[in-house]
């Protein structure tokens, strides 16, 4: 009878000793122990704090730990900031508990890391991010980081996956939306064998109920005509973002917000396209201005009919200061319809998801169509890999913004949260709207190809997309298959070992 009880348990021991994560450059990364201790990015720790991080397996953060422009005080943190997507003075605390291996950095931009101190507290993994798989503020030092812990670092990709996102001229690059990412640290909180915190599913239920409440805002936006733009303001170039490729404006895009896509500055003189940003100069966006004019005197039409703005957070207290406006006197940026975007999430949970779509969503109810209207381009699929293909100004022509339609192509992975009874509605809804879609047909195809000259090829954007999924799912269920028969006969090697040592004698 003994021997039938320890047999079993033996096998289930050495079943669960190994756990596996394939991160975001392909590296797969294999673990036995019991919450291992980790260092990582200051934002990504107050990250994982969400999803069940301690100070016991927390060692250490690097990097900045408030964002670039930020009026956070260190000292007093319970005061507050300005920017949304900082630290709460709780989530402060938590950082300043455990070692700080960039003790010069504060709410900039920041390379500071120190080998040292990472040397010193020895963490069993190093946890790093990324955007189109380049390592944040300290690639410079991964090899030094690889060498010392005798293993790759775990990468976290935040903006774009596929086939080397580094080049700008790759064609097989997409966008990742918000949830996408959220679901990643919770296979990652898998990995470091957190405990989950009750908390999570509530923050779950709260983001599927303010995607809700931010669909049909977005759709009272759109009846009235209303287009929105994510830019980096400035008096002089200021940066307008793509929508293709940052995780927050995908969600915005994929919950039904009428956001203009860039490139419709055609002068390749003074208007270049690099990374994600157009630049504008500020005498291409007042264009309608004559040399030596008053800007607010000839503000009646810009190159981008922009009737609510997302400014970059980072530009909060420039946006918000009076002085702004009389040198960037754009109609909407004098009314007053703006809101921060937190540019690449910065914290990434189901809760701070939750908090950007009540803010953005509430901002934008109260405001008004400024420009003539213009009109949207019917029939997006805008969760499709083909809108979301990176570089190359993917997505929409320039100024174009995707259609609200019957809500039938949005991203209802956020709706995760919601009870069985929601869900279940969800899913009727959709498949309502598809036969919908199938009886509409041809006649709404027919109208796409007068909006801006183009339209998406439906059929054609369905068949790029199983070629791509085709492939993936290939790689997937073979490194699957793989993984699951060396886990298995590493667990039958330790089963059997550690048999034989218990009974030595049969």
């Amino acid at each position: 009878m003994k021997i039938n009880l320890v047999i079993p348990l033996l096998f289930r021991h050495a079943i669960a000793a190994s756990r596996t994560f394939t991160d975001d450059l392909g590296v797969k990364h294999e673990i036995a122990m019991d919450k291992p201790k980790i260092v990582t990015w200051a934002h990504t720790a107050v990250t994982l704090s969400h999803y069940g991080l301690t100070d016991e397996q927390l060692l250490g953060t690097y990097g900045e730990h408030a964002n670039s422009g930020s009026d956070l005080d260190f000292e007093k943190p319970e005061l507050g900031s300005s920017f949304p997507a900082d630290p709460t003075a709780e989530e402060i605390r938590f950082l300043q508990t455990v070692v700080n291996l960039s003790p010069g950095c504060g709410a900039q931009y920041c390379t500071e890391f120190n080998q040292e101190y990472l040397e010193n507290v020895k963490p069993d993994l190093f946890i790093l991010h990324g955007y189109r798989q380049s390592p944040w503020a300290i690639a410079s030092h991964v090899q030094n980081i690889t060498d010392f812990m005798g293993r790759p670092p775990i990468y976290i990709e935040l903006s774009a996956h596929g086939e080397d996102c580094k080049n700008e001229n790759v064609t097989s690059c997409y966008g990742k939306s918000m949830i996408e990412i959220i679901e990643r640290y919770n296979e990652l909180a898998e990995f470091l064998d957190f405990d989950t915190p009750s908390k999570l599913d509530e923050d779950y239920a709260r983001l599927c109920a303010s995607a809700e409440t931010f669909t049909k805002q977005m759709k009272g936006a759109q009846e009235k005509g209303i287009r929105t733009m994510a830019a980096y303001l400035t008096t002089g170039t200021s940066y307008f973002a793509t929508p293709v490729d940052d995780m927050v404006l995908r969600m915005f895009e994929e919950l039904g917000m009428p956001i203009m896509h860039v490139g419709g500055c055609t002068n390749e003189t003074t208007c270049k396209y690099e990374y994600f940003w157009e630049y504008i100069p500020i005498d291409e966006y007042f264009n309608s201005c004559e040399e030596g004019q008053n800007l607010t005197d000839c503000n009646a039409n810009t190159l981008y009919p922009v009737d609510f703005w997302l400014y970059d957070h980072r530009t909060t207290l420039t946006v918000q200061n009076e002085d702004f406006a009389t040198a960037f006197p754009d109609q909407a940026i004098l009314k007053k319809q703006y809101a921060s975007w937190p540019i690449g999430g910065r914290l990434i949970t189901p809760d701070h998801a939750s908090r950007i779509l009540d803010t953005v969503g509430k901002a934008m109810e109260g405001a008004e169509r400024i420009y003539d209207a213009t009109a949207c381009v019917p029939d997006v699929d805008v969760v499709s890999l083909t809108h979301r293909q990176s570089h190359a100004l993917g997505g929409l022509p320039g100024g174009s913004y995707a259609c609200y339609g019957s809500g039938q192509y949005h991203n209802t992975d956020y709706y995760k949260g919601c009870s069985d009874s929601e869900a279940d509605k969800e899913a009727d809804k959709e498949v309502v709207d598809k036969e919908a879609d199938k009886e509409a047909g041809s006649s709404e195809s027919s109208a796409s190809s007068l909006v801006m000259g183009s339209s998406p090829d439906k059929e054609a954007d369905k068949e790029a997309d199983k070629e791509v999924v085709k492939k993936v799912d290939d790689e997937v269920a073979g490194s699957s298959e793989s993984s699951a028969s060396s886990l298995v006969m590493g667990s039958l090697a330790v089963f059997i070992s550690s048999f034989i040592s218990l009974f030595p004698t049969l």
